[in-house]
């Protein structure tokens, strides 16, 4: 799965925050869908463009929908030409979908005291999930792959849905937020 389109199936929609972060998209962005400067611009962006593309979808028989996560869950109509797993002639009416800007640092710290908080729920409700490494390592060595608590559940075979119920994704604009107050700190 690629950042931009957010349409993971819901066993592995931990997944979506961890593209979001890697900058990556699904692909070229058109002049209507320029890269933000910011999650939050990110965030706006996105929220303003995946309505706008399941009601194309489902113009075209797609049972498209999007999850409370924000994924983009059944994107294309069986028999559907694609482009970037999305239905070709959506993305040509409502264009791609917008790219997220490259994380920075201060998103990243943010990110990663969320990602610790949620740690703690999950630990609370059960799960088992590996020692985060320092904020300072995380940051300085972030590609993507990188400590996710989510990650953890997925890896176990517990139910990612349900662990994301009990203590949700950490959004990007609250990452970038907190990334912000941790800087003048």
């Amino acid at each position: 799965m690629t950042s931009g389109t957010r349409f993971s199936p819901a066993a592995i929609a931990a997944i979506a925050l961890v593209a979001l972060t890697t900058g990556c998209t699904s692909g070229q962005a058109d002049d209507a869908s320029a890269t933000p400067s910011s999650m939050a611009g990110y965030a706006d962006a996105y929220a303003d463009w995946a309505p706008r593309y399941v009601e194309c979808a489902r113009g075209f028989g797609a049972d498209a929908r999007i999850t409370p996560n924000g994924d983009i869950q059944s994107p294309v109509a069986a028999g559907r030409e694609m482009r970037d797993g999305l239905d070709a002639e959506c993305v040509g009416t409502v264009g791609t979908p917008p790219a997220a800007p490259p994380p920075t640092a201060s998103f990243l710290r943010g990110l990663h005291s969320l990602l610790i908080a949620q740690a703690e729920c999950l630990t609370t409700n059960g799960y088992t999930i590996s020692e985060s490494p320092s904020s300072d390592e995380w940051v300085e060595n972030y590609d993507g792959t990188s400590w996710n608590p989510l990650m953890d559940v997925h890896a176990t075979g517990d139910d990612v849905t349900r662990a994301m119920a009990l203590c949700p994704q950490p959004s990007e604009r609250d990452a970038e937020a907190l990334g912000a107050t941790l800087d003048r700190a």
